[in-house]
């Protein structure tokens, strides 16, 4: 098969940005010119702009980010730059998002379309908007959704086929949208398992970063906002029967002041550490060194890439029954999926997994099937079939 010629548009690249998005349009970038493909990139700018080769992928951080919402700003920039590209058509263009499907929609009238559909962000900021007060943040998320919800409504209509990382978020997207079912691809979740990789172990970890061993150690890294479920993973420490149990919170977001003052309240005291936003080196370290990573999200959890991250670093991950969860987790083994995201179903798994997830054996359980699922060099290739059956299709149109 001869290479393709295709055109990446991403509102998130790493290590410009650290998140699971970014990662995933990365990697499989990387991957797909690993695989002999020519991949050409518009990326953001977040503080580094201009033109670079990074390993083997053509890189320009050109889309721009100021006081304007993204919503507004990336199909504008991204059509803008798209018709800048130099060199010969491309065979196939990815879009990570709505908002850059929709920039190159101008492309997609004689180049096929492919949507990276990471989630539906009208259906999120209407979740967020539910839980908010009455305030000047909510009357903005409220005024965000129709824009969001045309957006996708206009990039699922005109890509040529739309990719997902989980049968739930096929589920939204039929749910949501009038659609033949044949243009959804489902592809694997991608992490670079070099860099989340057990390395010399948990012991090892813990003294690095200055952790007594004996007790257990629990790791979630999330945004602090509603969904994520932080509250409720707060309120089921506070119920675990293992009264020595640490909590590390790694992220920032709107709820950091509520979520300590909520600690406080609760009388967890040192039993709980906000690490706030910390380096990629270090979130590593702390995942290598914690006994369970757990994700207690509440809505919408269209993979999980915490999750997929942690299994590669040999450490189990508790995750509520909520999303796509389940179809990571309960394959690996299904006592790591709670009963209900409530504080004492969370506390039931916790304590149970506990038990048996934090061994030397489990651990390694955990390593090899991350790297069974999601590997770059065999997950690269349902991403490859995906582009070269789309190149295909647009070449017989």
């Amino acid at each position: 098969m001869s290479g393709l010629r295709i055109l990446v548009a991403t509102d998130q690249w790493f290590p410009d940005i650290v998140a699971g998005p970014a990662r995933l349009a990365t990697d499989t970038a990387r991957g797909l010119a690993e695989r002999g493909h020519e991949v050409a990139v518009l990326a953001p700018q977040n503080g580094r702009v201009g033109d670079a080769v990074e390993d083997g992928v053509a890189i320009q951080r050109v889309l721009a980010r100021g006081p304007l919402p993204q919503t507004l700003t990336d199909p504008l920039e991204t059509w803008w730059h798209s018709r800048r590209v130099a060199g010969r058509p491309h065979d196939v263009l990815l879009a990570h998002e709505s908002t850059t499907a929709v920039g190159l929609l101008a492309q997609a009238r004689r180049t096929p379309l492919v949507y990276m559909f990471h989630a539906s962000a009208a259906r999120e900021q209407r979740l967020l908007r539910s839980r908010l007060p009455i305030g000047l943040r909510r009357a903005w998320t409220n005024a965000l959704v129709p824009p969001l919800a045309l957006l996708e409504r206009r990039a699922v209509a005109a890509a040529t086929s739309i990719l997902v990382l989980s049968d739930f978020s096929r589920s939204i997207l039929v749910a949501d949208h009038e659609i033949d079912e044949r243009r959804i691809t489902k592809v694997d979740g991608i992490v670079d398992t070099e860099r989340f990789a057990p390395g010399d172990g948990a012991e090892a970890a813990r003294a690095r970063l200055g952790l007594g061993q004996g007790f257990p150690v629990l790791l979630t890294a999330r945004r602090l906002e509603p969904r994520m479920g932080i509250d409720r993973l707060l309120g089921a420490l506070a119920l675990l029967e293992n009264r020595d149990a640490l909590l590390a919170i790694a992220g920032t977001g709107s709820l950091d002041a509520e979520l300590r003052s909520q600690a406080g309240a609760l009388g967890l005291g040192d039993r709980v550490r906000f690490l706030g936003r910390i380096p990629d080196p270090d979130l590593v370290e702390w995942i290598r060194a914690a006994d369970l990573f757990v994700l207690p999200t509440t809505a919408y959890e269209g993979f999980g890439m915490a999750t997929a991250e942690a299994l590669a670093t040999g450490t189990a991950v508790v995750g509520t029954p909520i999303g796509a969860t389940p179809e990571l987790l309960a394959p690996l083994d299904p006592r790591l999926v709670s009963e209900s995201a409530e504080p004492d179903a969370l506390a039931r798994a916790v304590d149970s997994a506990l038990a048996f997830a934090a061994t030397p054996e489990f651990r390694a359980r955990c390593r090899e099937y991350a790297e069974g699922r999601f590997a770059l060099a065999t997950a690269i290739t349902s991403w490859e079939d995906a582009l070269v059956e789309a190149a295909g299709a647009g070449a017989r149109r």
